[in-house]
C-alpha cells in the first residue's frame, strides 16, 4: 500500500528533502552514489537509505509496534498507551490533608459516594476502592499516609476489574520510602467541632401560657395540671425544673490528629512507617470516634527483574 506524506530528506542536510505523494511517489534531484536518504513517517520505523547507483528507490516501511508498546504511567499503575482510554480524575495528597478529617474520602465528597448513578433499587451503589492493588477498607487510612486517590468513572473499570468495578473504582496509592537521607514528618491538627444554633426552649410562665392559649383555642382547656402529660411533669413544672434538651444532647467536641512518618532508604532498598492517632468527638453527646492506626512498606529490589516487599496496615 502506497503512503502518503512521508518524509524523505537527506541526511545532515535537513533543508534538501521533499515528501511523497498520493501514489507514494517521491523526486529528489542529487547526485547519484552520494550520501544517505533518512526516510520517516508517524507509526513507522526511521529508515537509513544508500543512495546507489540507480535512478529509482524502493523503500518498504516497517511498522513501529514499539511505539505502540510504550509503557504510560498512571495514577492506577503502569499501562500500555493504546490501552490508556480510561475517564480519570486525580486528586493529590496535598489535596487530601487540607480539610483535615479522620475519614480520607471527605477530601472528595463525602462518606457516601456514587460515581456512575443509581444502578439498583436493592444492590449498593458504592464503588469498589483499590488500596495499593488490593481490595480494602478505607475508613481507617490515615489521610497523612495517602500519596493519590484515582477516580475511575467509566466503562473501562468494569473491564479491568470485572462485575466489582460496575459502580466505579477508586484507587488509593500509599506512600512509600523514597531513596536519600532518612525523612521524617511531624503533622499535628487540633480543633473544635460544634456552636451549633439552635432554637430557644420555654420555661416557666412562657411555656404554661403557650400550653393554655393552645388548649382554650381548641376549646379543650379545663386545669393548668390537665395539660401535662403526668402529675409528675405538672409537679416539677411547679418546682422549675425544666430540662434544656438541645443542651444535654449537644457538646463543642475536639478533634485531634497526630501523624509521626519516617521514609528512606538506597537505590535496593526503601522503607516507609508511619504511626497514627485520630480523635473525633461530634456535636452529639457520646458521638465519638478514634483511630490508632500504622502503615509499613519495605521494598528491596534483588535483580533488575526481581523485586520483593511488604505492604502492612493496621488499625
Amino acid at each position: 500500500e502506497p503512503l502518503i506524506g512521508v518524509s524523505v530528506i537527506v541526511k545532515g542536510q535537513s533543508t534538501v528533502g521533499t515528501i511523497t505523494d498520493f501514489d507514494g511517489n517521491f523526486v529528489l534531484d542529487i547526485p547519484t552514489g552520494k550520501g544517505m536518504l533518512e526516510v520517516s513517517y508517524i507509526g513507522y520505523k526511521t529508515q537509513t537509505v544508500t543512495i546507489g547507483k540507480t535512478p529509482q528507490i524502493t523503500i518498504k516501511m516497517e511498522p513501529d509496534t514499539q511505539a505502540l508498546e510504550e509503557v504510560v504511567v498512571i495514577g492506577y499503575g503502569a499501562v500500555k498507551k493504546r490501552d490508556l482510554t480510561g475517564a480519570v480524575s486525580s486528586v493529590k495528597n496535598e489535596d487530601i490533608t487540607l480539610t483535615p478529617a479522620t475519614n480520607p474520602m471527605q477530601a472528595l465528597q463525602g462518606p457516601k459516594l456514587q460515581l456512575r448513578g443509581t444502578r439498583s433499587f436493592t444492590a449498593s451503589g458504592d464503588p469498589m476502592f483499590i488500596i495499593d492493588g488490593m481490595p480494602g477498607d478505607y475508613s481507617t487510612l490515615n489521610p497523612n499516609d495517602i500519596e493519590s486517590i484515582e477516580v475511575l468513572k467509566d466503562a473501562s473499570s468494569t473491564a479491568v476489574y470485572g462485575a466489582a468495578g460496575a459502580n466505579g473504582v477508586i484507587i488509593i496509592t500509599t506512600k512509600s520510602g523514597k531513596a536519600g537521607k532518612i525523612n521524617i514528618n511531624l503533622n499535628a491538627y487540633v480543633g473544635f467541632n460544634g456552636w451549633a444554633t439552635v432554637p430557644e426552649m420555654r420555661s416557666g410562665d412562657s411555656y404554661i401560657n403557650v400550653l393554655r392559649e393552645a388548649n382554650q383555642i381548641a376549646g379543650t382547656y379545663s386545669t393548668d395540671e390537665a395539660l401535662f402529660s403526668s402529675p409528675e411533669a405538672y409537679k416539677a413544672h411547679l418546682n422549675g425544673q425544666y430540662i434544656d434538651w438541645a443542651d444535654e444532647l449537644l457538646q463543642t467536641g475536639v478533634t485531634q490528629n497526630y501523624s509521626l512518618s519516617v521514609s528512606g532508604g538506597t537505590e535496593k532498598t526503601k522503607a516507609y512507617f508511619s504511626l497514627n492517632f485520630s480523635d473525633e468527638q461530634g456535636q452529639f453527646t457520646g458521638d465519638n470516634y478514634k483511630v490508632y492506626s500504622t502503615n509499613m512498606r519495605i521494598d528491596h529490589e534483588i535483580k533488575k527483574w526481581l523485586s520483593v516487599g511488604v505492604n502492612m496496615q493496621g488499625s
